[in-house]
C-alpha cells in the first residue's frame, strides 16, 4: 500500500509540472482579495500582495507582486541577487540608485541589475503604486541585504 502511495504522488507531481507548462493565469489585485497584505518594521510604509509566485499559485520562472508605498514611507536602501524590474502604476518617489537619485512617477518602468543597491521613497501626497518582478518562482527565493 504504502507503493502505491509513493507512485501516486509521484504521478500527481508529474501532472503538476505539466500543468505549470501550459498554465496561463490572470491575476489583479481584486483576484487576491483574500491575502492579507504583507509588512515589515524593517521598511516602514511599505505594504505588499503576491500575485504570481509559486508559493500562492503554483507558476514558475517569474515573481510578480503588487507593493504600495504611503506619503514619506520608504522602501530602504537594499540589494539581491536577482535582477528586479518595478511597473510604477500611481504616486511618484524618489529611486535612489546606488546613490544617484532620479523621481519615478505613474507610468515608469525601471530596470535594477543584480546586486544593485537601490530604495524607494515616497515623495508625494499621494500612495506610491508598483508592480515588482523577479526571474524567481516566488519571491521567498530573494533574499535581502542592506
Amino acid at each position: 500500500m504504502e507503493k502505491f502511495f509513493r507512485l501516486n504522488d509521484l504521478y500527481l507531481k508529474k501532472i503538476k509540472h505539466k500543468l505549470r507548462f501550459w498554465m496561463i493565469s490572470v491575476k489583479n489585485l481584486a483576484s487576491v482579495s483574500g491575502q492579507e497584505w504583507s509588512t515589515t518594521e524593517k521598511y516602514p510604509g511599505v505594504r505588499w500582495k503576491f500575485l504570481i509566485d509559486s508559493d500562492f499559485d503554483g507558476s514558475s520562472g517569474l515573481s510578480l507582486g503588487f507593493a504600495e508605498i504611503a506619503p514619506g514611507g520608504d522602501l530602504t536602501l537594499h540589494y539581491h541577487s536577482p535582477a528586479e524590474i518595478y511597473v510604477v502604476t500611481g504616486g511618484k518617489g524618489m529611486l535612489n540608485k546606488s546613490g544617484e537619485l532620479e523621481e519615478v512617477k505613474k507610468g515608469d518602468v525601471v530596470y535594477i541589475a543584480a546586486n544593485a543597491k537601490h530604495a524607494l521613497k515616497n515623495s508625494g501626497t499621494e500612495t506610491l503604486e508598483f508592480y515588482w518582478i523577479f526571474p524567481t518562482d516566488r519571491f521567498s527565493e530573494v533574499e535581502y541585504f542592506n
